[in-house]
């Protein structure tokens, strides 16, 4: 039956090639191979390489701050032997030169004496410890003996074995004369190493005292170098170029363990820790560029803090700029435009009102407060006495730091103007220092009015907007929602924000401030002279706070209001009241009885209705 179905389907009877054995396969198998092998290859690459583009950057900084080393060495070289020939320098050479003079005889002899005790405690010490540790073994087998016959068996066998004796080799000290040998008992022993290491000590202490001068010297010498050098001396540059030999190529991170961060970022940024002021002209990539403000790394060190906590980012991040910089959609803290960067600033500091050294930071804070924010948006650090007085204290602490930091800066200048090779450059030198000297004595006068401030301060920050219960009394009806409806409108300068309210809304609230505000008449006030006027407001003070004038025909002080246009609002009466005494109130409030006390209040009292600063008390209750 099978026979004739392949016969039909077959009536040739011609037998067809097998695929397998009858077709070669070679050239699928090479391209197959070849793409595995290619597979395998950028596979490699990619992992070694593609995903570890630090090491590429690693290398690359380490050739360029060698070259750059190298390049500064002899120049500062050049500077520290100048610096060292220098009067101020010499003096302290000879003072060390003549301190270590005074002490060399006693020295010499503390020396002698004490390599002679080191030799016999060399000789001494592995003896006396093998003595120890098998009288201390004996000794526990005594205290864990279980009869009293057994104890006095273990007495005595501490007893012989404390009596010795212990034979102490003690070489000659130049190795060639006689040596000598000393048969002791065990507290013999212990005696003398005892006696020999106490006397060392003694010897050690005094070394010490002797050489505190010549220790102050050397660090006042020290320290005239750092003060006076610009940039770093020989030593420290031949450490860093050993640094760079022994530079290893490996992933660096910093880990801090308290919030279990991990960042990476100085695998790339190399350079940010070093202690040369590095820019993207002297390295050539701005990836390698040093900290802009080392002063700031000191108080907040990365191996505690870490890096994107301050500046955001994937600290974790390695394979690429984008992930590294969280700048992909998927992570949400990116790293802070320039513009941002004392952002970061914020996690730790938000109860901080002035932040040194973070302009933008300070600059967001007095808008906040001076805008009037503060009004409806309570925020730590603001409308509070305390908070005032700290940070006055904390503004002296700062002012002195840096008119310290401006001292120094300004002997370095000068000291590098005296060395500049460049005109252009000198006179900058001097010109840096003119400026620095200016600023401490700007700073000076700023510490004494803060020190003043602090003594006396006494704040009571009143709320951002007025009370409006003597709207009524105060304000034109027809002013009002003018106001309400554009407040910038009216004066460029106020506080208040524009809420872009609907007409019917601004209707809304101007006839509920009108209708619940108080309605006391105000005592009717004689017109006066315009002419004569404008003299009084001109000559006697009220410019050093108010200010007239709009754009830039403004004139006057910023502190207070600007009182241009004020006409257009303010009733003439309540005006006139105002000027004559600020703290009158039509109807005052007592916050022990939670309302406004009036003349029928003082009235029940027999008491005149008058309220100002020497009659500040309540009529009913005091």
């Amino acid at each position: 039956m099978e026979r004739e179905m392949v016969e039909r389907e077959n009536p040739m009877g011609v037998e067809e090639p097998d695929p397998i054995t009858s077709r070669s396969m070679s050239g699928a198998l090479l391209i197959a191979s070849l793409v595995l092998v290619g597979t395998l290859i950028w596979a490699l690459y990619d992992e070694v390489y593609g995903r570890r583009p630090w090491k590429a950057m690693q290398r690359e900084f380490v050739e360029r701050y060698t070259a750059y080393l190298k390049r500064v060495k002899p120049r500062q070289a050049t500077t520290e032997a100048a610096l060292k020939q220098s009067p101020e320098y010499r003096k302290l050479e000879q003072e060390l030169m003549a301190a270590r003079q005074a002490v060399a005889p006693r020295l010499r002899e503390i020396d002698r004496e004490l390599a002679e005790i080191e030799r016999q405690l060399e000789a001494i010490r592995p003896v006396f410890q093998d003595a120890r540790a098998k009288i201390g073994a004996l000794t526990y087998e005594w205290e864990v003996a279980g009869s009293e016959r057994a104890k006095a068996r273990k007495m005595r066998e501490i007893e012989e074995a404390k009596r010795g004796p212990f034979r102490v080799r003690l070489i000659a000290a130049d190795g060639e004369g006689k040596n000598e040998e000393w048969r002791l008992t065990f507290d013999e022993l212990q005696r003398r190493f005892l006696a020999l290491q106490e006397r060392k000590a003694q010897l050690v202490s005094e070394r010490a005292r002797l050489l505190e001068p010549v220790v102050e010297i050397e660090k006042k010498m020290n320290q005239y170098l750092q003060d006076n050098l610009v940039g770093l001396d020989q030593k420290q540059i031949d450490g860093l170029l050993r640094k760079m030999e022994t530079f290893k190529i490996e992933l660096k991170q910093i880990h801090v363990q308290d919030g279990d961060l991990v960042d990476r970022c100085i695998s790339c940024h190399v350079g940010i820790l070093e202690p040369l002021p590095l820019t993207e002209q002297i390295m050539g990539r701005k990836a390698f560029v040093s900290h802009p403000n080392p002063a700031l790394l000191r108080i907040h060190n990365p191996e505690r803090f870490g890096c994107s906590p301050c500046h955001g980012g994937n600290g974790r991040a390695t394979t690429n700029v984008v992930k590294a910089h969280g700048l992909n959609k998927h992570w949400l803290w990116p790293l802070y435009k320039p513009e941002n960067y004392e952002a970061g600033c914020v996690q730790c500091h938000f109860r901080d009102r002035v932040l040194e050294g973070a302009e933008v930071f300070n600059l967001g804070r007095d808008l906040y407060e001076l805008k009037g924010c503060v009004g409806c948006h309570r925020y730590e650090g603001y409308d509070r006495e305390t908070d005032a007085l700290l940070e006055v204290r904390k503004t002296i602490r700062q002012l002195n730091l840096e008119r310290a930091e401006n001292e120094r800066e300004i002997r370095r200048a000068l000291r590098a103007a005296d060395q500049a090779t460049d005109d252009r450059e000198a006179r900058r030198l001097y010109a840096l220092a003119e400026t620095l000297r200016v600023k401490n004595s700007q700073i000076a006068d700023r510490l004494e009015q803060l020190e003043l401030q602090a003594k006396y301060l006494m704040q009571d920050q009143k709320k951002v907007g007025p009370n409006l219960k003597e709207v009524r009394l105060k304000l034109r009806k027809e002013w009002i929602p003018v106001w309400i409806e554009n407040p910038h409108a009216f004066r460029p300068t106020t506080k208040m924000p524009r809420f872009r309210l609907s007409r019917e809304e601004v209707q809304a609230i101007s006839a509920y401030l009108w209708q619940t505000a108080l309605r006391d008449p105000l005592p009717t006030q004689p017109p006066g002279d315009p002419i004569r006027g404008r003299e009084l407001f001109e000559t006697r003070g009220c410019l050093a706070c108010h200010s007239i004038g709009e754009g830039a025909q403004t004139i006057g002080g910023t502190f207070a209001a600007n009182l241009s246009r004020v006409g257009e609002k303010v009733n003439y009466d309540y005006l006139v009241r105002w000027i004559h005494n600020p703290r009158e109130r039509t109807r005052p409030y007592c916050p022990n009885e939670r309302r406004d006390i009036g003349p029928e209040d003082y009235a029940k009292r027999g008491l005149p209705f008058r309220f100002d600063l020497n009659h500040s008390k309540c009529p009913s209750c005091g």
